[in-house]
């Protein structure tokens, strides 16, 4: 999992750099720490979460600062909550209900090298008692249904790469307002040749 705003993504994306923090000396034992919303902590027990793991203690307290992470762990460790929990923090202050495509930019971008992986990293169940909207869009299927989803507005978008640039060149996306990017598998999408792309 990668959190980094590297200068060509940003300059891409037109995006505000975060400054760098670190995460050393924070010590947190269970989610109520890191002061998240409610309806966040939650979702977390409903996901059967009791402790943070270890790339989550380090990781959660410096997204939620606005800070960039390289996080590195073993499958299954939780790295999809640990930048997705505070994603979701970061991003629910401006949260609303209206039906509005306005109303709702895409305000988080996630990357991943494959369907399979921008499946699994959908964060439906962090986010299912807020009125953010979520959306994945990937290739190998029709791209209308993705285009039509995209339009009523999304505010945490998954993407492949490919297909991220499709709907970037058929404008049934707009990134102007993405204050956060997620480039998971990083090392992934560049050993499958993605480099231009992101």
């Amino acid at each position: 999992v990668v959190l980094k705003l590297v200068p060509s993504v940003a300059a891409i994306l037109r995006l505000r750099r975060p400054r760098v923090l670190s995460a050393q000396d924070i010590r947190m034992s269970s989610f109520d720490q890191f002061g998240l919303d409610p309806r966040i902590l939650s979702a977390i027990e409903r996901m059967g979460y009791t402790q943070p793991t270890p790339i989550q203690e380090k990781a959660i307290p410096v997204v939620l600062m606005g800070g960039d992470v390289m996080g590195a762990a073993q499958t299954g460790t939780g790295k999809t909550a640990g930048y997705g929990l505070p994603l979701i923090a970061r991003i629910l202050p401006k949260a609303n209900t209206s039906m509005s495509p306005a109303r709702h930019p895409v305000r988080a971008l996630i990357l991943a090298p494959t369907r399979e992986l921008a499946v699994s990293d959908n964060l439906v169940k962090s986010w299912a008692d807020t009125p953010l909207r979520a959306g994945v869009v990937y290739g190998g299927v029709d791209i209308r249904p993705q285009a039509d989803m995209l339009r009523r507005g999304v505010e945490i978008l998954t993407a492949t790469p490919g297909r991220l640039l499709d709907h970037v060149q058929q404008r049934s996306v707009n990134l102007s307002q993405v204050e956060i990017v997620v480039l998971d598998e990083a090392d992934r999408m560049l050993d499958m040749g993605f480099l231009p792309d992101i």
